[in-house]
């Protein structure tokens, strides 16, 4: 990367730098995997056998980034829910998030171990058998999710490519700057030109989203992806054009932006399971067999403090908006994605 878009990096990295009810309010919920309803006094139960234990929460990232907010930010939250628990961060960083996650997965199921995943990440992980991913995604106990931050895909401003219809029908190769060959973003890129068949090329050498959006920015490449307030800040700032979104559902902050299930295609199954993956991109898991009541407990007390007004202030104006969902819509999601993965792993393993 020339020295003119490292100055833009550093200029976008200074950019871009109602209470829920308690526990009984909670609804009945079918578990993961097939599972018995819990009834409430089961989950009741639980959660007073949890007085004075301890519950850790791993984040599988540095201190300091998106995933160590969302959890730090929840911790006081949590334990006001689980009267009498303490809760635990602890950063297990390294291999893209998957230490952290195999930490998760091969804990005891009565360790009180569970832990916010970047659940696309770890997808991509296990079909493309990524060396390092021990854990199988069909076996998670899963408890919520956090947040959805699905990604966006936005072209330079003087590029010409103004929409995705520009991109379909782009006769020279689309340049996608990218942070990093195997990210999530890297993956779009590789779903999105196989699915759709443009010319692309996919520049991967760039040390993070933050270079590539700066790359975007003074021209460099016509391309880039991003999740989240970033994607939108950059957007805003720059003059991108936001083309099309990896999601189910529109932005809120860009509504208008049309979805990647819009566009035919032929392969549909390919682009369900992306855009519902990444509607799941923050999820609480813990690792298989945890007890029954004792995951209603965890996933209601998990689901009230994120849902409470106080936290979710705090993470607007960590500008990381939250996006809680409940266990039942989470494992809901969870097998639409499991629906349609193998197509989407015969696309990217060949």
């Amino acid at each position: 990367m020339g020295v003119t878009a490292a100055a833009a990096a550093m200029t976008l990295a200074a950019c871009t730098s109602g209470d829920g009810g308690g526990l009984g309010d909670e609804p009945e919920e079918t578990a993961a995997g097939g599972g018995e309803t819990a009834a409430p006094t089961e989950e009741a139960d639980a959660c007073a056998a949890l007085d004075g234990e301890t519950v850790t929460m791993v984040v599988p990232y540095n201190p300091g980034g998106g995933f160590d907010t969302f959890v730090r930010t929840l911790e006081p939250h949590l334990e006001e829910q689980l009267e009498g628990v303490q809760v635990n961060v602890e950063n297990r960083p390294g291999g893209g998030g998957l230490v952290g996650a195999n930490s998760v997965f091969q804990s005891s199921p009565d360790d009180l171990t569970i832990g916010l995943i970047n659940y696309p990440g770890a997808v991509f992980a296990e079909i493309t058998e990524q060396e390092g991913a021990t854990f199988d995604n069909s076996e998670w106990t899963v408890l919520g999710r956090l947040a959805a931050l699905p990604p966006l895909v936005y072209t330079g401003a003087d590029t010409g490519l103004t929409d995705f219809e520009s991109i379909l029908s782009a006769e020279e190769p689309v340049t996608f700057g990218i942070g990093g060959v195997g990210s999530d973003a890297y993956y779009v890129a590789v779903v999105l030109s196989e699915v759709f068949g443009f010319p692309n090329e996919i520049i991967g050498g760039y040390p993070g989203s933050s270079e590539a959006d700066a790359a975007l920015i003074v021209g460099e490449v016509d391309a880039s992806i991003n999740s989240g307030a970033v994607a939108v800040q950059t957007v805003e700032n720059s003059g991108a054009n936001p083309v099309v979104a990896v999601s189910t559902e529109p932005l809120a902050e860009l509504p208008d932006v049309p979805l990647i299930t819009d566009f035919d295609s032929d392969q549909p199954d390919v682009l369900s399971a992306l855009a519902s993956m990444s509607d799941l991109e923050r999820i609480v898991v813990g690792p298989p067999g945890m007890d029954e009541g004792v995951t209603e407990c965890l996933a209601g007390a998990i689901y009230a403090a994120a849902t409470e007004t106080s936290y979710g202030e705090e993470m607007e104006a960590a500008g990381s908006p939250a996006d809680p969902l409940p266990r039942e819509e989470t494992v809901q999601l969870l097998e639409e994605v499991t629906g349609s993965l193998d197509a989407l792993r015969e696309l990217l393993q060949s």
